[in-house]
C-alpha cells in the first residue's frame, strides 16, 4: 500500500508513465500509416502493371499491322473487363507518330504507360491521309496517282503534321496498314504506314 501511495505522490512516475503511453499511441500510428502507404504503393504498382498491358496490347495489334506484307485492316477494342483496377475508371488513349500513350488517375494520382510502336503510325484515317498528301504533292499516294518526292521527304512531312490524337477508350480503334506510292518519273515504289484512328 505505501508502494502505492509513494507511486501516486511521485510525479516522475507520472511523467514516465504518460510518455510511454504517447510513445506507444505515436509508434501505433506510424505503423498504422505504413501500413495504409504499403497498401497504396501495391494498389498503384498493379494499377501501373495493368495499364502496361494494355498499352502493350495495343501497340501489339499496331506493330502485328506494321509487319504484315499486305495491306490490313484490324479492329481493336480497349478491353477493360479483366482489368481489376480500371472497372469504371476513365482511360484516356493518346497516339502519336512516335508513340502510344494510355493514362489513368487513381485516387487522385496519375498513372501513364507509354510505348513506341515498330513502325511509322499516322493516327488519322485513309481519307485525312490520300487528303493531306493532295494537298502538299497534288497526288494522294495511292498506286495510279502516286507522288513525285522520295520517301525520305514523305516520311519528314507526314511527321511533321502528325499531332498527338486523344482516342475514346469505350469506342473501338481502327488500324489499318497501307502503302503511300511514290515515283522517281521512273519507277514506282512504295512505303508502308500504319493508320490508327476512330
Amino acid at each position: 500500500m505505501k508502494a502505492i501511495s509513494k507511486f501516486l505522490r511521485d510525479e516522475r512516475a507520472w511523467v514516465d508513465f504518460i510518455l510511454s503511453r504517447t510513445a506507444l499511441i505515436l509508434a501505433s500510428v506510424v505503423v498504422i500509416a505504413a501500413v495504409y502507404h504499403f497498401a497504396v504503393s501495391i494498389q498503384e504498382v498493379n494499377s501501373q502493371k495493368e495499364l502496361d498491358l494494355l498499352s502493350t496490347e495495343l501497340v501489339s495489334y499496331i506493330d502485328k499491322a506494321g509487319s504484315s506484307p499486305d495491306e490490313l485492316n484490324i479492329t481493336y477494342d480497349f478491353n477493360k473487363e479483366y482489368l481489376p483496377y480500371f472497372q469504371g475508371q476513365q482511360l484516356e488513349a493518346m497516339i502519336s507518330s512516335e508513340y502510344v500513350v494510355v493514362n489513368a488517375n487513381i485516387n487522385g494520382r496519375p498513372i501513364i504507360s507509354a510505348k513506341t510502336p515498330a513502325f511509322r503510325v499516322y493516327p488519322y484515317s485513309y481519307m485525312a491521309l490520300c487528303n493531306d498528301l493532295r494537298s502538299e504533292y497534288g497526288s494522294n499516294g495511292s498506286m495510279v496517282e502516286p507522288i513525285s518526292a522520295n520517301h525520305t521527304d514523305i516520311i519528314g512531312y507526314l511527321t511533321s503534321r502528325t499531332r498527338e490524337v486523344n482516342f475514346n477508350t469505350s469506342n473501338p480503334v481502327y488500324i489499318q496498314k497501307t502503302f503511300i506510292y511514290f515515283t522517281d518519273n521512273i519507277n514506282v515504289e512504295k512505303i508502308g504506314y500504319v493508320l490508327v484512328y476512330q
